[in-house]
């Protein structure tokens, strides 16, 4: 974003980072202090001709499910309806009505394994930029349908089913009119309403299309819900058929996004065997 800010001749107004593994919920005196210390900044940067929100869409706090929607509107209530926000989101995140409402632009990386912070940084800044030189006006729609699964086939690579949904919604940014297509596999160790995964579109001065293509990639998504469920075995089982194997390694993993996040460690826990 930076580099793309200074690219376009822009002074950039760096206000305030803060990061975490993955773990519970953040505490609401941690959070209310970041974002106490961030609106003041932000409002300190008066003037101001849009906003750049790199945020990650699956953080949660004590007492609050979407902390992010909460910001995005905080920073919108801030600077008002004609100053762009434009954010950016993890394609693991919790897309809410609230995020959608109140940002302007939503884009989502593009790989998992994740590799193209940077790119995506570059696309929301351009878009930015678009906005504020009168290219486009933008207009979106989120799809989302009740599918949640585990990350294990959701790859953006090779032919996994994630990354066959992934191609079909990038390829929907060729069509006239599409300014921007993500797609989103939930994270699903949350416990939140409305959780979900789709798509989000990002059309210019065209709700219509961006609702029917957003329904569309939901569409795709309900109909390959069965092929993203990777086969589970017990602890047990999975260090049997572990030793049925000649030579190795064999490794057993947990099953989840964040292998240093932590892990269900009651009777019943499940893994995935590896061979």
């Amino acid at each position: 974003m930076l580099n793309t800010l200074r690219d376009q001749g822009a002074e950039p107004v760096p206000l305030i980072f803060a990061s975490m593994c993955s773990a519970g919920p953040m505490t609401r005196e941690c959070y209310h202090q970041l974002k106490n210390e961030w609106f003041e900044r932000l409002e300190r940067s008066f003037p101001i001709e849009g906003v750049l929100l790199p945020l990650h869409g699956s953080a949660l706090v004590d007492g609050l499910n979407d902390p992010e929607g909460d910001m995005i509107q905080a920073a919108r209530e801030l600077v008002g309806p004609d100053v762009p926000i434009v954010v950016t989101l993890d394609l693991h995140a919790h897309v809410t009505q609230q995020m959608v409402r109140h940002a302007d632009v939503i884009v989502a990386r593009e790989t998992y394994p994740h590799h193209d912070q940077y790119t995506t940084g570059q696309r929301a800044a351009r878009l930015l930029f678009d906005i504020l030189v009168g290219n486009c006006r933008p207009t979106k729609a989120m799809g989302k349908v009740p599918v949640i699964t585990s990350a294990i086939h959701g790859s953006t690579n090779s032919d996994d089913p994630f990354a066959d949904l992934m191609r079909y919604t990038k390829a929907l940014e060729q069509r006239d009119g599409v300014l921007s297509t993500s797609l989103f596999l939930i994270h699903p160790y949350m416990d939140c309403e409305n959780m979900g995964s789709g798509g989000l579109v990002i059309t210019n001065d065209d709700p219509d299309l961006a609702e029917s293509l957003a329904l569309e990639i939901a569409e795709r998504y309900w109909d390959r819900r069965h092929d993203l469920e990777p086969k589970m075995f017990m602890a047990s089982a999975a260090i049997a058929k572990g030793l049925q194997v000649a030579g190795g390694p064999v490794i057993l993993v947990e099953a989840a996004d964040c292998c240093g996040g932590g892990s269900c460690r009651g009777q019943h826990s499940s893994v995935v065997c590896s061979c």
